[in-house]
């Protein structure tokens, strides 16, 4: 996955014989996603695999150090986080973005993120956290909903219609927060409201408290490569002007593309 990959839109391939890769996949995937040490009694629940399955994924799991368990408690191991910063660290992207993506949060001393769409949502490659107390749950790997995020929406704006279209024909709209849009044609009013703006916001709807502002970010021919948020509390996202952001993250847009070879 990464900036250089198809839309990231679409279902993922049925190739043959994948089946067990795709098991392992779901284990890796759940253990990850555990808000704490996960068992595997609990990842049996979730993957909705029978407990001696997964009892032998995560023996293989460990074997590859991909997966460490201590007493049975389950956390993602030390070849498999080596692995993933290796990625985001090769990451064209994010290379690019770095310097752009600090000035941004140095300016505003707000969290910042940097985003690109994998499989029907966004995965955020990096994250750069304010100053402040108040900090955001999120982390690098963290997967958002397209039409609840700051990031994802901009993106949704990016598509040409007929790249849209069949999107959101298959894409849930479940709610994260009761300001979460769920009605595909307030999604729709939403896409044209944010290519209208140039920039898109989250107003609560995918974490209570947290606002965000959203931008694409694109390379050489115009290419979108990928997308960055700012993310603020409820109350400093009302008391800032939004000029004052808006600037700062077109400033850091234009010196992704300066990197990129577009400028």
């Amino acid at each position: 996955m990464g900036p250089d990959d198809s839309d990231g839109a679409g279902p993922r391939p049925d190739v043959p014989g994948t089946a067990a890769f795709g098991k392992f996949m779901r284990v890796l995937q759940a253990v990850a996603d555990a808000p704490e040490p996960a068992t595997v009694a609990r990842l049996a629940r979730e993957t909705a695999l029978p407990r001696p399955t997964v009892h032998r994924i995560v023996a293989a799991l460990t074997a590859e150090g991909l997966v460490t368990d201590e007493d049975g408690s389950l956390r993602l191991g030390p070849r498999l986080v080596s692995l993933a910063f290796r990625a985001f660290d090769g990451s064209l992207l994010r290379q690019a973005a770095r310097d752009p993506l600090a000035r941004l949060r140095d300016d505003l001393d707000e969290t910042v993120h940097l985003a690109v769409p994998d499989h029907g949502e966004m995965v955020y490659i990096d994250k750069l956290e304010s100053h402040r107390t108040v900090r955001m749950a999120s982390r690098i790997g963290t997967r958002v909903s397209l039409h609840t995020s700051a990031v994802g929406k901009a993106w949704l704006a990016t598509l040409p219609e007929a790249e849209l279209a069949p999107l959101l024909r298959r894409l849930a709209l479940p709610a994260r927060t009761p300001h979460s849009i769920t009605d595909p044609d307030a999604l729709r009013r939403e896409i044209a409201a944010t290519r209208a703006r140039g920039h898109s916001r989250d107003l609560q709807e995918n974490e209570l408290d947290i606002c965000c502002y959203g931008m694409a970010l694109r390379g050489a021919r115009g290419r979108v490569l990928g997308c960055i948020s700012v993310s603020l509390p409820r109350y400093r996202f009302e008391a800032l002007a939004p000029g004052t952001v808006l600037a700062a993250m077109a400033a850091c847009a234009e010196g992704v593309a300066r990197v990129a070879g577009a400028g």
